[in-house]
């Protein structure tokens, strides 16, 4: 008989002298023979835990069961045995059914978002009116605080001056003032002071991925929209929604207020020990200058108004004391460090890089205004003509 021709054969035994001469007799008679001496450890073996007649030729990298070459072909080359291969496997067809809903609920939360967005641009775009809505919430032991009566008594006896009807008024006369059209602009609606507690979920939290984040922004005005409902107000129907909450606390807490055009909704806290209402109108108005598009004019780092487009009057000569506070500045400029808050809004005006990003005029005719006026229309004239080439 061949060599080729004998069967593969695998013995086991305990005894190693005796598998050396079993060994020694199958080669004298040609056979190709492997003597193999188990390792002595527990857990430790040299054949193959999942093919008992293969010899070992690695350990799963995750469990350390001797595994084949067999095991490994099946596992895609990777060193894992039969069970950690199906368990990974596993794990992956979770983790992309989690991905693909995650896929699916983010597409649906993107569409919501685009079609939320479209239609609060419908709602101020055109000719007509902007619908704003100002909704108070207040605790019940602050309803009678100064303030939240200064704000609302003007509008209970119809008069405007200093409350908060005169935001209306006020924009109404300012988009007037830079389009010349006489019809209303805005169309103010005041609703409550409502008494609820106010608990809106936090904006941004230390950590946050991009995704986290873009959700926090998205839930925290869906907060507010939900309280709103709750008292029987269709938000919707509004092209702007200004959520005013009365609290107590620091002195800054108007600088929690936020106001974004992604999603017109603006969110004013009010300190209950404020006496100026002018101060609270104007963090307001502020706040509905970003629902309509309006960037800020102040310096981050120092909170002073930037110059020229934070300054109402930016070529003015002297150029302090200003006379009115730019609307996205918020306060007057008054010296080069100082700054005092309005007392009555009609000290408040919009600038025209202010006008221009709400869309009252084109850019074109704001970058004009702050040109400086030491070069004449004849000087822009020849800077924007073609210089001849030299030797012409």
């Amino acid at each position: 008989m061949k060599a080729e021709e004998l069967p593969l054969i695998t013995r086991v035994t305990r005894d190693s002298a005796k598998a050396q001469r079993t060994a020694d007799r199958l080669r004298r008679v040609g056979a190709k023979v492997v003597v193999v001496e188990e390792p002595v450890e527990r857990g430790w073996s040299a054949f193959c835990s999942e093919h008992p007649a293969q010899i070992a030729a690695r350990f799963c990298e995750s469990c350390d069961a001797a595994i084949c070459p067999e095991c490994i072909v099946a596992a895609n080359g990777l060193t894992l045995c039969a069970s950690c291969r199906d368990s990974r496997l596993d794990r992956k067809r979770g983790t992309r059914r989690r991905q693909l809903v995650v896929a699916l609920l983010f597409t649906v939360f993107i569409y919501q978002v685009v079609q939320y967005l479209q239609d609060d641009q419908q709602k101020i775009a055109g000719s007509g009116p902007v619908r704003v809505g100002i909704f108070q919430f207040t605790s019940e032991d602050n309803l009678r605080s100064p303030i939240i009566h200064a704000l609302n008594q003007g509008h209970e006896a119809g008069q405007p001056q200093n409350s908060l009807m005169a935001l209306g008024p006020w924009f109404n006369a300012e988009h007037r003032r830079y389009t010349g059209l006489t019809g209303r602009y805005i169309n103010a609606e005041i609703r409550g002071p409502f008494m609820v507690s106010v608990d809106p979920p936090p904006l941004a939290v230390d950590g946050d991925n991009w995704f986290q984040a873009m959700v926090r922004a998205w839930q925290y005005p869906r907060y507010f929209h939900s309280l709103a409902r709750q008292h029987g107000i269709d938000v919707d129907s509004y092209g702007v929604k200004v959520y005013v909450v009365y609290g107590g606390g620091a002195r800054d807490l108007a600088s929690h207020s936020r106001g974004s055009k992604k999603g017109r909704v603006a969110v004013v806290f009010v300190n209950t020990t404020e006496r100026n209402t002018a101060y609270a109108l104007t963090t307001m108005a502020h706040e509905i200058g970003h629902a309509l598009g309006a960037a800020d004019a102040y310096d981050p780092v120092t909170s002073l108004a930037k110059h020229p487009e934070g300054f109402v009057e930016p070529f003015r000569d002297p150029l302090y004391p200003q006379r009115y506070a730019e609307l996205m500045a918020v306060d007057i400029p008054v010296g080069p460090d100082i700054e005092v808050e309005v007392g009555r809004l009609e000290k408040v005006r919009v600038g025209y890089r202010s006008a221009a990003d709400m869309g009252w005029i084109g850019p074109e005719k704001a970058d004009l205004f702050y040109t400086p006026p030491e070069i004449t229309p004849a000087e822009r004239l020849d800077q924007a003509l073609p210089r001849p080439e030299s030797g012409q």
